[in-house]
């Protein structure tokens, strides 16, 4: 038996395969800029980035107060939180690249030794596609993204999603909070 082409589908299959091949060639572009504005942080640090439309969203506030319950487990996944409001300075809170501890300080240039302007709120908003309300994005030390939820997450999903991670894995030999003292509490 013999299969038939017809002039239609030749076009088709044309135009299916360039796309197929392409893909790869769009797809490292668009990963790049979505991790171009914490380049700064990669390999470093993983980001918490916390969004809300002001620091009074209830969310938002009770995100942060769980995230931050316990620094020590915190610290000890070299996070750093970002939190991003309309129209307000990105705060971070965490330990910085400069090993300073920071608390809801706003980003500034003079915490970028490699002469990179700060991150602003519109251009993570953007690139992380949270116009408005809230959200939540964690990015790994390799720069992706590794959660996003538009709801709050419990401290202990993200950490246990970070203690999973490979890279985590290696760090974990060297947690400071896995002594006997701070295991009941």
């Amino acid at each position: 038996m013999r299969v038939r082409c017809s002039a239609v589908s030749v076009p088709l299959a044309l135009i299916l395969v360039s796309v197929l091949l392409l893909l790869p060639v769009l797809q490292p572009a668009q990963a790049e800029s979505r991790t171009a504005p914490l380049e700064a942080l990669s390999w470093e640090r993983r980001v918490l980035l916390l969004f809300a439309d002001n620091p009074a969203d209830p969310w938002a506030y009770k995100q942060r107060l769980d995230l931050l319950e316990d620094r020590c487990d915190f610290n000890n996944r070299d996070l750093v939180l970002l939190e991003v409001y309309a129209d307000h300075a990105v705060r971070v809170t965490g330990v910085w690249l400069d090993g300073l501890a920071h608390e809801e300080q706003a980003l500034s240039e003079a915490m970028f030794d490699d002469g990179q302007r700060p991150i602003h709120s519109a251009a993570l908003r953007t690139t992380y596609g949270i116009p408005q309300g809230f959200g939540l994005v964690l990015v790994g030390k390799d720069g992706w993204e590794k959660r996003r939820s538009r709801m709050p997450v419990s401290a202990h999903e993200i950490y246990a999603q970070i203690d999973g991670m490979p890279m985590r894995q290696r760090e974990m030999r060297d947690d400071n909070c896995a002594g006997p003292a701070t295991k009941g509490s």
